[in-house]
């Protein structure tokens, strides 16, 4: 797999536009889209379309590389129609020694909290048989994670990385991502938010940005562990989404994928009332967000939605992550709610 830049074009003073080649195809980069600690997203361009393309570097080594290497495993994981799926992908070694992993995605237009922000500027509210219908197909994209069934056609032991190092990188995804096929495994997103659902063309609700996904339940087995966790969660999971156990992990604790219910329960709140709950508690209150999170202190406000919808929300954000309930719980109870 071959990957070309065009590393003058990124020089600010030049006219030209930088172009990408993966595969033999060329990609016009059009704009930076988002980025992130030691990763870019930028919407590309070529003669069948858009898309998004996720530069990730790699300037620490294996460690750094095996976490890039598992996200591409896991946009190659799911089979479902509420989870992004990748296009291509490439490993590319750098002159200064470090590597750089190119992901190519689908780009969609709009997502979930597009229509947030277009409801808070006009004032308007989003239809309740609308948000759980969304609701609906997020829990079944959550669903094919937490219950996730691994077979032949989503085997990520068969990615084959076309590079200068295939046996070093290889194993790298063999020695992590290896489950017999088969088997049940459990996913978790591990960030869930309204800016990492996107909707397709027919508004259906796709679970984009996987680099935090991991397999679950997670055994925090030492001191140097927690520590350890503690930071990839502060890198990764967004605070006013995330689960109040992962504000304090200690050795002995295990994380699951009840992690991804409290941030559906948020999430849920944010289409209906156009703010994080936490952050609405912080806001008309002047609560401590992480305090009022712990506590899971939130209230809603005048509205016309059924107390039905509410008591959902409230069913995911309960503090003890063992009294939350399933992914199939909750999809059960948003489906009576439609009956």
């Amino acid at each position: 797999m071959d990957l070309i830049i065009n590393c003058l074009s990124y020089i600010p003073c030049l006219s030209f536009d930088p172009i990408l080649k993966i595969n033999g195809v060329n990609y016009k980069i059009e704009r930076l889209l988002g980025e992130g600690g030691f990763s870019y997203v930028y919407l590309v361009k070529t003669y069948n379309g858009q898309y998004a393309l996720k530069k990730i570097t790699c300037p620490f080594g294996n460690e750094n590389l095996k976490v890039a290497l598992q996200e591409v495993s896991n946009y190659k994981e799911f089979n479902s129609p509420f989870i992004v799926r990748s296009i291509d992908y490439s490993v590319v070694s750098e002159k200064e020694g470090y590597k750089t992993v190119y992901i190519l995605l689908p780009f969609f237009e709009t997502g979930v909290q597009d229509i947030i922000t277009d409801n808070a500027l006009n004032d308007t509210q989003i239809d309740e048989k609308i948000a759980i219908r969304m609701f609906i197909d997020i829990c079944r994209g959550l669903h094919s994670m937490h219950r996730h069934h691994r077979n032949a056609s989503n085997d990520t032991n068969a990615i084959l990385l076309d590079t200068d190092s295939d046996a070093e990188n290889q194993s790298l995804i063999n020695n992590d991502f290896g489950t017999e096929l088969n088997e049940t495994t459990v996913f978790a997103h591990g960030d869930l938010k309204p800016s990492n659902i996107m909707l397709s063309k027919d508004e259906t609700p796709v679970i984009c940005d996987l680099g935090s996904c991991q397999k679950m339940p997670i055994n925090i087995t030492s001191f140097q562990h927690a520590i350890g966790y503690q930071e990839l969660v502060e890198e990764h999971c967004t605070l006013p989404y995330r689960a109040p156990e992962l504000f304090d992990i200690k050795s002995g604790d295990t994380i699951t994928e009840s992690i991804d219910i409290w941030s559906l329960g948020c999430t849920l709140y944010a289409l209906l009332y156009g703010l994080n709950p936490f952050e609405r508690e912080e806001q008309i209150n002047g609560a401590n967000i992480t305090l009022a999170i712990n506590a899971g202190k939130y209230s809603y406000p005048d509205g016309d939605y059924t107390q039905k919808i509410k008591n959902l929300i409230d069913m995911c954000l309960v503090v003890d992550p063992k009294e939350r309930p399933s992914i199939e719980t909750v999809l059960a109870t948003a489906l009576e709610i439609t009956s």
